[in-house]
């Protein structure tokens, strides 16, 4: 495992490239794992490293403002951390990778797509949406944090993610706030129709009792794209990564064997 940096317009990306332990095919074939709002790469993907790093070489960023890295675009802007992440993606020799996102990371996942920045071999969405606009979506839930069906100090917990790589209320101050503030124009808005274009096979791994984004919406997406499998895990809510790592990662296992 080695730690890096990239440097951005508004500061720099951190990030951990942690090489196959036992890779089919050399060189090993990339993996980009995209983490959530709020958390970071390691916080969201790590109980899945060691069964994913065993065939693939795992890119493993904190997103613009997020953990160790520096510095974000105004308001967050996913379009913007989309061309960060893309520049970053093209200094790795990365642009053909494997790509998995969730949530917010799944967003961004599309967007790289959608906005022509990446040509991932795969594409791989945990609990997430095309759009938060209710217009486009067809759900109308507003995403608040309280509604996170996570442990009672889950905000505690986060925040230690975050402030000591910069100041004490840094995850309140900025990362917080921020995710108060998304809107449509800020995050994401693709329609169906712009799914529709997406060629390249494509898994999506959503609870079917998530409070944020209901199954409804990964179904109309997994019906839209071409190449597409939906895998909707019982019971299970929001953010799948911290919920059921194993599960999840037994999923992406077969998805990318399948598409080698």
């Amino acid at each position: 495992m080695s730690e890096r940096s990239f440097v951005t317009e508004t500061g720099a990306i951190f990030y951990e490239v942690i090489e196959a332990s036992a890779p089919r095919q050399e060189p090993a074939p990339a993996l980009v794992l995209l983490h959530n709002f709020m958390s970071s790469g390691r916080a969201a993907w790590g109980p899945l490293l060691d069964t994913l790093r065993v065939h693939w070489r795992i890119l493993l960023p904190d997103l613009p403002g997020h953990g160790q890295s520096i510095g974000h675009p105004a308001g967050f802007n996913h379009r913007h951390i989309a061309r960060q992440l893309a520049a970053w993606l093209e200094a790795e020799q990365a642009s053909q990778a494997h790509l998995a996102g969730c949530s917010s990371g799944g967003m961004l996942a599309q967007l790289l797509v959608a906005e022509g920045l990446m040509q991932p071999r795969t594409l791989t969405l945990v609990s997430t949406t095309h759009s938060t606009n209710p217009a486009t979506s067809g759900h109308a839930g507003q995403l608040e944090p309280a509604d996170f069906k996570a442990a009672p100090n889950w905000m505690e917990a986060t925040a230690r993610l975050h402030d000591p790589y910069h100041y004490e209320g840094y995850y309140e101050d900025v990362i917080l706030a921020g995710f108060r503030r998304l809107r449509p124009e800020t995050a994401i808005d693709l329609s169906l129709t712009a799914l529709a274009s997406f060629a390249m096979p494509t898994c999506i791994i959503h609870g079917a009792a998530d409070e944020f984004f209901p199954p409804a919406v990964a179904q109309r997406m997994a019906a839209t794209m071409p190449d597409a499998e939906l895998h909707l895990i019982p019971r299970q809510s929001h953010a799948l990564l911290f919920r059921q790592p194993w599960r999840v990662a037994q999923i992406m296992v077969e998805f990318l064997d399948k598409h080698q």
